[in-house]
């Protein structure tokens, strides 16, 4: 037979049940959050002086870049698929590597871009409302599907940068010396 892997109950709960379920409530949560915010179109206080919900839209892609392109819309409307293709692909072998952390973090990839892609496609625009307010300046409002896709980034900078066999800052293993030498 050859050398073909096969997907035992723990391994198949771990890599597919377990990440498709998150997949979904992770969408779901995002366009739940979204859909209440909107209808109202709220705005309120969490937090005095730091928290704050604050219905918005964006046109663009993170802190509303290109929002001001006609074309914008449109290129992220086609390049927006192809992420979801690359990521897909990318997740395949994560489960091939056996990686958990880098299978996780690209299901909240996934699920953000998915998300933003849903608002996109049918508003032309993107639903932000999570404000947080530092002093004086406020950064720049978020939703569910940005912090999904900004903690699955970050969770693959360190797969790769300490877990991964070749990892750049992996404590490495000294080798066994001889007692005898």
């Amino acid at each position: 037979m050859q050398g073909t892997r096969t997907f035992n109950g723990k391994r198949l709960v771990i890599f597919i049940i377990i990440p498709v379920i998150l997949l979904a409530a992770l969408i779901g949560f995002d366009q739940i959050t979204k859909y209440l915010i909107a209808k109202d179109e709220a705005h309120f206080t969490v937090i005095d002086n730091f928290f704050y919900i604050s219905y918005s839209t964006n046109k663009g892609a993170g802190f509303s870049f290109l929002a001001d392109k006609e074309w914008g819309q449109l290129l992220f409307k086609i390049i927006t698929p192809v992420a979801l293709i690359a990521f897909t692909l990318f997740y395949v072998f994560a489960v091939k590597k056996s990686y958990k952390l880098l299978t996780y973090s690209v299901i909240g990839i996934i699920s953000g871009t998915i998300g933003n892609y849903i608002d996109r496609m049918i508003n032309g625009e993107v639903v932000d409302f999570l404000s947080f307010k530092f002093g004086s300046y406020f950064f720049p409002t978020f939703n569910v599907a940005d912090i999904c896709l900004t903690v699955g980034v970050i969770m693959i900078i360190v797969h790769f940068l300490f877990l991964d066999e070749s990892a750049i800052f992996r404590k490495k293993s000294k080798p066994n010396k001889d007692e005898n030498s």
